[in-house]
């Protein structure tokens, strides 16, 4: 079986954007965007984002911003946890160092963050990869008749 499936590796650290299946027991499944940021570290937790299809065709359109125009986008997710409300943010943004301009993806969850640069055109890419699952993932499974 092949899944579409596209991975960025920055110094120490990972984004990897796949198509997800959200299964909820009592709820038909339902088509998901993952992006899953990662140290390359062994024993390192990963930090997963799940975006709905409308929500992955919304980060395209804020990346395709963010290279055109420059600063950073945020969208972020609230969720009830184990321990109570859990908070995580993805952040897309334009940079400058030392007279260069880079981008990157970052997310945020309490304490734990990671940061992954990417190149101009893989910025682009990671956009319209999520594009393309944004239609790809807008289904629900149906109950058999």
């Amino acid at each position: 079986m092949r899944t579409a499936q596209t991975t960025f590796y920055a110094k120490g650290t990972g984004l990897e954007i796949a198509p997800y299946e959200r299964r909820g027991g009592d709820r038909p499944s339902e088509g998901r965007v993952s992006l899953r940021f990662f140290r390359l570290e062994s024993g390192t937790a990963a930090i997963r984002f799940l975006a709905e299809p409308a929500e992955s065709f919304e980060l395209y359109c804020r990346i395709a911003k963010v290279f055109r125009d420059g600063g950073k986008e945020l969208l972020t997710h609230r969720f009830e946890g184990s321990e109570g409300e859990v908070q995580t943010r993805l952040s897309i943004e334009r940079y400058e160092s030392g007279g260069r301009t880079g981008y990157a993806f970052s997310v945020q969850r309490g304490e734990e963050r990671i940061n992954v640069p990417v190149s101009g055109e893989r910025f682009l890419y990671a956009g319209e990869f999520l594009k393309h699952l944004s239609l790809a993932q807008a289904w629900v499974e149906q109950p058999a008749a």
